[in-house]
C-alpha cells in the first residue's frame, strides 16, 4: 500500500503545481473589466440577462441576434452565453466583472490541470517517475499566447469547448478504445456537441479520436487482412465517428438556417482576392505567422485585420522568402521523421509524434480558410489547442537533447524553466493590456500600425474618455488606411456634429452612404445633421430610410418625433416617441419628452397616466420625476409633487432647474420661506438663473 501512496501524493503534487502556476499567471487579470467583444457579447446581449427567456439562448447567435437572419453572425455557442448568464445570477443580476473573470480563471485552472493526464496519454508514459507530462503543462500554463482566452470574456467560449474536447479524448481512450464501451462512446459523442456548443471547433475532437484508434489498434504496422479489419470493433467506431461527425454538422447548418457569415473585406482580405497566387501566397504566411506566434509570442494583438497583415500579391515581396523557409522546414521535419520511423523507433516516440501534429493541425483547420471562409485574419484563440500539440514536440525535442548532451543537463533544465519564467511574465504583462480598453487598443498600435480597426477603436476610447481632439485625429487616420471604413466616417461625422461642423459631418456621412446604402445609423445620422441644417423634408426621409432598414430602432424613433415636434406635427411627435418607447422602455429622454408636450397641451391626465408607466421602466430617472412634478403641482397636488420633486433632486442634487421649480411650487403653496431657501440653492448652483433670481426678489419684496 505505501508505494501506491507515494504515487497518489506525487501526483496531487505535480496537479497543484500546475494549478498555483496558472493561478499566478492570471490572477491580475481580476482587476479587468469588459473589453472589445465583451461589450457586445455580454454587455449589451440581452440573452445573459435573467429576466430573458431562456429559450432565447438557443434562438439566437453568440452576439444575440437571431442566428436565422441574414445579419447574424451565426456564431452559435448557446452554452458558453448559460454561463454568462449564471454569472449574473449569482451576482444578484449584476454585470459583476470580478465574476466574470473570476470564472474565466477558474476554468483555465481546471483546463491547464487537464492537460496532465493528456500529456501523460500522448506520451504514453508509466513511469510514475518521469517528469515530461508536468513540464509540458507548465509551458502549456504559461504560454502568453492564452491570455486573450483568460483575460477577454469572450474567450470562455474558447476555454468551455477545450475541456470538453479533451475530457472526450480521455474518456474515449479509458472506456470506448480499452474498455470496448456502447455505453461511453455515446456518451463522447453527447460530450463533443456539447463542446460544439461552446465553439464549433470543437468538432475536430472527433478526428483525434480517430487518429489515436487508429495508432492505437496498428493495423497500420502489423500485416492484418482488411476482412480482419473489418470485422472488427474499430471499424465500427471509425464509422460512428464519421456518422456523429456529419449529424452534428447537419444539426449546425441547419440552426444557421443553412447560410453562412457575410464577412466584408476588411475582416479577411486573402479570402476577398480574385488571385489565387495571392491566396495562396497570403495564407502560407498567416500560417507561418501563426506559427511564429507559438514559438515566440512577442508580438500580441486584439485583432489582426485591416491591414495589420498585406496581402502577397507581388512575387519580389521579401515575405515569401519566410514561406519558403517555413515549407522548408515543414517538409525536413518530415523527412526525417519518417526516415527515423524506419529505422523501427519505438511505437511511443511514433505515437507521441503524430498526435502531437494532429493537435496542431486538427483544431487549427476550421480557421485555415481551406474548407470555410473565416472572419478574421490571425485570432490568438485558435491557437489554445494547437499550442497543445506545439508544447509537446517542444518538450519531446528538448528531452531528447538533454539525453544526447547528458553532461549539459543542468544547463538544458536552466533554460527551459527560463523560457518559463520568460513566458509567465510575458503572459502578467500581457494581461495588464487587457485590464482596459484605452491599454488593450494602444497596445495594438504597437505591433498593427497599419490596422485601420486599431486606429477606429482608439479614437472611439478617447471619443468616450472626451478626448475629442485624440478621436478626431485618429478616425481619419483610419479612414486614410482604409478609404471605405464606413463606420468610422459615421463616427467622425458625430464627432464634427457635436462641434456644428454639420457641413463636413453631411460629407462624411454621405460618403458612408455610397459605400453602404443600408447603413441604418448613418442614415439616422445625416437626418439630425440635415435637421441642424433646416433641411426637414430630407431629414425625415433619411429618418424613414433608416427605420425601413432596421425596423426597431427606437433612437431613430425618438429623433423623428423631436423632427416632428419642431414642425408642430405633435400627434405624429407623440407616436414616433411611442415607439421609441416600446422598442426601448427604457429610453427616458422619449418618456421625458412625451411628458412635456402632453403637459404643453394641458392633457394633465394624460401626463400622469403615462407618468408612472414610464416610472415603471424607469423608477430612477430624475428627469421623469421631474415631468411628473411639475405637472402635479399645476393640478395643485402639492403633495404628490412635493414627493416627486424631492425624489428627482435625491438623483440629480446639482440641478438647479429642479431647485428652480421646487420653489415655484412652494410660492404657490404659500410656503414662502421653503421657496426662498430653494432660489437660494438654485443661484448658489447657477448664479446667473434668471427666473430664479425674479422670483426670490418678488418673495423677499414682499416680506
Amino acid at each position: 500500500m505505501k508505494p501506491i501512496e507515494t504515487k497518489q501524493n506525487g501526483s496531487l503534487y505535480k496537479y497543484f503545481i500546475v494549478a498555483i502556476t496558472a493561478l499566478i499567471c492570471y490572477v491580475n487579470t481580476l482587476l479587468g473589466t469588459f473589453v472589445f467583444d465583451d461589450t457586445e457579447a455580454v454587455v449589451k446581449n440581452k440573452d445573459v440577462l435573467p429576466t430573458t427567456p431562456i429559450l432565447s439562448i438557443f434562438k439566437n447567435d453568440f452576439w444575440g441576434t437571431d442566428i436565422s437572419l441574414n445579419i447574424s453572425h451565426k456564431s452559435y455557442r448557446p452554452l458558453a452565453i448559460l454561463t454568462y448568464r449564471l454569472n449574473v445570477l449569482f451576482a444578484n443580476s449584476e454585470l459583476n466583472e470580478l465574476h466574470f473573470h473570476a470564472t474565466n480563471v477558474f476554468l483555465y485552472i481546471i483546463l491547464c490541470v487537464t492537460t496532465l493526464p493528456i500529456y501523460k496519454l500522448l506520451l504514453r508514459s508509466k513511469n510514475s517517475e518521469d517528469d515530461t507530462a508536468l513540464l509540458c503543462s507548465i509551458m502549456f500554463t504559461v504560454h502568453p499566447i492564452h491570455t486573450e482566452v483568460v483575460a477577454g470574456i469572450v474567450g470562455r467560449a474558447d476555454i468551455l469547448a477545450s475541456l470538453l474536447f479533451l475530457f472526450s479524448f480521455l474518456l474515449y481512450n479509458t472506456k470506448v478504445v480499452k474498455q470496448r464501451s456502447h455505453k461511453y462512446f455515446v456518451l463522447v459523442v453527447i460530450f463533443i456537441f456539447a463542446a460544439t456548443l461552446c465553439k464549433e471547433t470543437a468538432i475536430t475532437a472527433l478526428s483525434i479520436c480517430c487518429i489515436h484508434d487508429v495508432l492505437c489498434n496498428k493495423f497500420w504496422k502489423n500485416n492484418i487482412s482488411w476482412c480482419t479489419v473489418k470485422k472488427s470493433y474499430f471499424i465500427y467506431r471509425t464509422i460512428g465517428l464519421a456518422i456523429s461527425g456529419l449529424c452534428i454538422l447537419y444539426l449546425r447548418f441547419k440552426v444557421m438556417n443553412f447560410e453562412g457569415p457575410n464577412f466584408t473585406t476588411a475582416d479577411n482580405p486573402a479570402a476577398f482576392s480574385n488571385s489565387s497566387f495571392t491566396k495562396i501566397l497570403t495564407y502560407n504566411y498567416i500560417y507561418f505567422l501563426n506559427f511564429l506566434l507559438l514559438i515566440w509570442p512577442e508580438w500580441l494583438c486584439f485583432d489582426w485585420s485591416m491591414g495589420c497583415v498585406p496581402l502577397l500579391d507581388n512575387i519580389c515581396d521579401f515575405r515569401i522568402a519566410f514561406v519558403l523557409c517555413f515549407w522548408c522546414f515543414l517538409i525536413f521535419s518530415l523527412y526525417t521523421f519518417l526516415r527515423i520511423s524506419k529505422e523501427k523507433i519505438s511505437f511511443r516516440y511514433t505515437y507521441s509524434t503524430i498526435m502531437a501534429v494532429s493537435f496542431i493541425v486538427c483544431p487549427f483547420l476550421p480557421a485555415s480558410n481551406l474548407f470555410l471562409k473565416v472572419g478574421f485574419v490571425i485570432a490568438e484563440r485558435v491557437l489554445l489547442l494547437p499550442s497543445l500539440g506545439f508544447i509537446l514536440l517542444v518538450v519531446i525535442g528538448f528531452k531528447k537533447l538533454s539525453r544526447y548532451f547528458k553532461s549539459h543537463q543542468n544547463e538544458f533544465n536552466i533554460l527551459f524553466y527560463s523560457c518559463c519564467v520568460i513566458f509567465a511574465l510575458r503572459t502578467i504583462h500581457r494581461n495588464i493590456d487587457w485590464l482596459s480598453e484605452e491599454n488593450l487598443f494602444n497596445s495594438a498600435l504597437k505591433v498593427c500600425p497599419l490596422n485601420a480597426k486599431v486606429h477606429y477603436n482608439v479614437a472611439k476610447v478617447a471619443a468616450d474618455n472626451n478626448k475629442k481632439a485624440l478621436a478626431v485625429e485618429e478616425y481619419m487616420k483610419a479612414i486614410e488606411l482604409n478609404p471605405i471604413y464606413e463606420q468610422a466616417m459615421n463616427n467622425l461625422a458625430n464627432l464634427l456634429r457635436e462641434e456644428k461642423q454639420f457641413d463636413k459631418a453631411e460629407v462624411l456621412l454621405r460618403r458612408a452612404l455610397e459605400i453602404r446604402p443600408n447603413f441604418a445609423a448613418a442614415w439616422m445620422n445625416l437626418g439630425i445633421v440635415l435637421t441642424n441644417l433646416n433641411q426637414s423634408e430630407e431629414a425625415e426621409h433619411c429618418y424613414l430610410t433608416a427605420i425601413s432598414f432596421r425596423r426597431r430602432y427606437p433612437d431613430c424613433y425618438y429623433n423623428l418625433g423631436n423632427l416632428y415636434l419642431d414642425l408642430k406635427r405633435n400627434e405624429e411627435a407623440l407616436k414616433a416617441w411611442e415607439k421609441a418607447v416600446s422598442f426601448r422602455p427604457t429610453h427616458t429622454a422619449a418618456w421625458s419628452n412625451m411628458l412635456v408636450l402632453l403637459d404643453s397641451l394641458k392633457q394633465y391626465d394624460e401626463v400622469l397616466d403615462l407618468g408612472k408607466t414610464a416610472l415603471m421602466h424607469n423608477p430612477i430617472s430624475a428627469a421623469l420625476h421631474f415631468s411628473i412634478a411639475n405637472t402635479l403641482g399645476k393640478v395643485q397636488q402639492f403633495e404628490k409633487a412635493e414627493k416627486h420633486f424631492l425624489e428627482a433632486l435625491n438623483l440629480n442634487p446639482n440641478n438647479a432647474l429642479y431647485y428652480s421649480n421646487l420653489g415655484v411650487l412652494y410660492h404657490r403653496w404659500r410656503k414662502s420661506q421653503k421657496a426662498i431657501e430653494m432660489y437660494k440653492k438654485a443661484l448658489q448652483i447657477d448664479p446667473h438663473m434668471k427666473t430664479a433670481e425674479s422670483n426670490l426678489r418678488k418673495l423677499m419684496n414682499i416680506q
